[in-house]
């Protein structure tokens, strides 16, 4: 049974919008109230775009982070809406999810015994659209030498769980079977920049909840 929350705004709702599992579980772990809200956007056709616009893989993230949290803002201007956004980065091309096992298994091949980036950003808005906070990091990650029998036996084990992230793996669970080395903070490398986020939100008086009697 999850603990309840210890810190709040004052005055403020704060709503994550995301509906990654792994991002909601840091937000359990630290003990903020919030709540989670899934933007439904599509994603991939954003990042398209970006790409045939040109943009660079940060501004791709921060572009796709914001149009996350004011999917939720236009109808919750009241909030404090918090998202992010994560690319892989390999050999100078972005990639985004894969959504077929093919996709996924090609994705963990080229990813083999190189070092890639992941490019993430986070986002704070309110007021249906008001920026007040936003940051990129780009942890790399370097991978062990992968061959194609390994590749099908971690992709059977992951199952569906395959898609949620663009490089196929998640570090507190199987995929750190994959990494050799990494270099960045494990928060934003799980997907999100919580350290700084948590900063900011210490800033705005992010402080601990009254105790009721």
């Amino acid at each position: 049974m999850p603990k309840p929350p210890l810190l709040s705004l004052p005055d403020r709702r704060l709503i994550l919008a995301s509906e990654s599992k792994a991002r909601r579980q840091m937000f359990d772990g630290v003990g903020i109230a919030y709540e989670a809200m899934a933007p439904r956007l599509d994603e991939e056709a954003l990042r398209l775009a970006a790409d045939h616009e040109g943009l660079s893989p940060a501004d791709t993230a921060t572009m796709l982070a914001e149009a996350k949290a004011i999917k939720i803002s236009v109808s919750h201007p009241d909030a404090v809406i918090i998202a992010s956004d994560q690319l892989l980065v390999c050999d100078g091309v972005v990639y985004g999810k894969p959504a077929t096992r093919e996709e996924a298994r090609e994705r963990l091949d080229l990813l083999s015994d190189k070092t890639h980036e992941l490019v993430t950003a986070g986002i704070m808005i309110a007021n249906g659209g008001q920026r007040l906070w936003h940051i990129v990091k780009t942890p790399r990650i370097t991978f062990r030498r992968l061959d194609a029998r390994g590749i099908d036996a971690y992709l059977d084990a992951m199952a569906d769980d395959a898609y949620h992230t663009p490089g196929v793996y998640m570090i507190e669970g199987l995929g750190a079977h994959l990494i050799r080395q990494m270099e960045g903070c494990y928060y934003t490398i799980m997907g999100f920049p919580l350290l700084e986020c948590l900063g900011h939100l210490h800033q705005m008086g992010l402080d601990y909840q009254q105790a009721t009697s």
